[in-house]
């Protein structure tokens, strides 16, 4: 079957502007009844990296292929990074190739993918019990335009560490407020107890982009209304960052932290260094690891302050598993993607890896919830999906930065807001 894909100008990471016009196994005139895989064979191709290592994706692989054994599975090694991984997927699907029949992305990809035609449809394709397994908040964050462009994997989301054995020891409590967090990290440097207060992901990257969400939205605001309209532009912004800039200026947060990524402000953390650390519920392990980790048995973890008066609010960022609109076996593709989003596979990544089910009923089952702590953080957590655009990858260039240029060259936060709001909403009319 002939298809027709338009690409738009490229910036850093091949933005992409798809046609309408695509003629593909996922349309809807294509597909008005779900496939029916519970008969697959054959071979397909899964493209993901990352998920603990190696390990944890030959076992699921290995539990796949014992319930379909005519189904044979061939892991491809995905680039190292995310933004390596979704130029590869960009190229290589656009380019029309079959393979990778399945692929494992980011949470952020499905508006992006599935206007550019990268990601099938999957509305028309799955039945509609399938998505029953989902909380209403991650399927909503693969849905773009009336299109259901993958289906979760894993969550993740954003949490406050900190250290028990020094707040106890200063007979502080946790702190439930950024203000409290602010004047807390302040205190415990003064007093001795730690060289540094609060460290986190302030690099120029889209780590910064999160994070910062994190503030706006617990400040009231966003980026994008519902009719992807650009409202960033407003004093909850403005409060954000102030609050930000304030962090450094004030000394809660090391100048340092400027050129943090994940593993930098975690590094710091595990040291002994830091009291808080804010990173994803993915690094919960690794902290408590004693091989990784100098203070793995007084680390603590609660979901992100709020400010006061406000609601605690954490970015959204896990993983999806898409399927290729190119494919020739989409029945395998559709088995294998059912299997690693239901309960068996789902289970297996929390007992032996501590990341977050995306199936509720793992997620909120009280025994597991019970036995794994991040699981009650998680049910506890607000989580917020980022802005919903085709053109992310521009508008979050735009605020990581402006924001990072904020507090290394101590810019007006009026002016920086100013110029981000222009850079913004170019980005999101045009991609560019």
């Amino acid at each position: 079957m002939k298809k027709i894909i338009c690409f738009s100008n490229i910036i850093l990471l091949l933005l992409i502007v798809g046609c309408s016009n695509n003629e593909n196994a996922s349309s809807e005139e294509d597909m008005q009844e779900p496939v029916d895989y519970s008969e697959p064979e054959g071979t397909i191709v899964w493209s993901s990296g990352g998920l603990s290592g190696l390990g944890l994706r030959q076992e699921l692989i290995e539990g796949f292929e014992e319930q379909y054994p005519n189904v044979n599975v061939e892991l491809e090694e995905a680039p190292s990074t995310t933004n390596q991984s979704q130029t590869y997927y960009t190229t290589t699907i656009g380019g029309q190739n079959e393979t990778p029949d399945i692929y494992s992305g980011d949470s952020n990809w499905p508006a992006q993918f599935g206007n550019a035609n990268i990601a099938m449809d999957l509305s028309n394709v799955m039945p509609e019990e399938f998505w029953n397994r989902f909380p209403e908040t991650l399927i909503d964050s693969v849905t773009y335009e009336g299109g259901i462009y993958g289906a979760p994997f894993y969550d993740n989301i954003g949490v406050l560490y900190y250290r028990e054995d020094i707040l106890e020891e200063a007979g502080l409590p946790v702190p439930s407020t950024w203000e409290e967090l602010q004047e807390t990290s302040i205190q415990l440097q003064e007093e001795g107890y730690v060289d540094y207060g609060f460290v986190w992901q302030g690099a120029s990257y889209e780590g910064l982009t999160t994070n910062f969400l994190e503030y706006l939205r617990a400040a009231g605001g966003d980026v994008l209304d519902e009719d992807e309209n650009v409202v960033i532009n407003s004093p909850e912004t403005e409060k954000a960052l102030s609050f930000v800039k304030e962090l450094f200026t004030s000394g809660a947060t090391p100048n340092a932290v400027a050129t943090f990524h994940e593993d930098e402000a975690t590094n710091t953390f595990s040291s002994g260094s830091a009291a808080f650390l804010r990173n994803w519920m993915s690094y919960y392990g690794q902290l408590q690891d004693p091989d990784t980790s100098a203070i793995s048995e007084n680390v603590g973890i609660v979901p992100l302050p709020a400010f006061e008066g406000g609601e605690s609010n954490t970015t959204q960022s896990g993983w999806n598993v898409f399927i290729n609109p190119n494919t020739e076996n989409l029945e395998a593709s559709l088995a294998f993607m059912d299997y690693l989003t239901g309960e068996e596979a789902q289970r297996l990544i929390v007992e032996k890896h501590d990341m977050i089910p995306t199936n509720i009923s793992i997620t909120e089952d009280p025994e597991m919830i019970q036995e794994y702590p991040i699981l009650e953080i998680y049910q506890e957590a607000v989580p917020t999906p980022r802005p919903k655009s085709p053109n992310y990858n521009a508008i979050s260039e735009g605020i990581y930065m402006n924001v990072n240029d904020m507090f290394v060259r101590d810019r007006d936060v009026k002016e920086i807001l100013e110029v981000m709001e222009e850079q913004i909403k170019s980005a999101n009319e045009s991609g560019l």
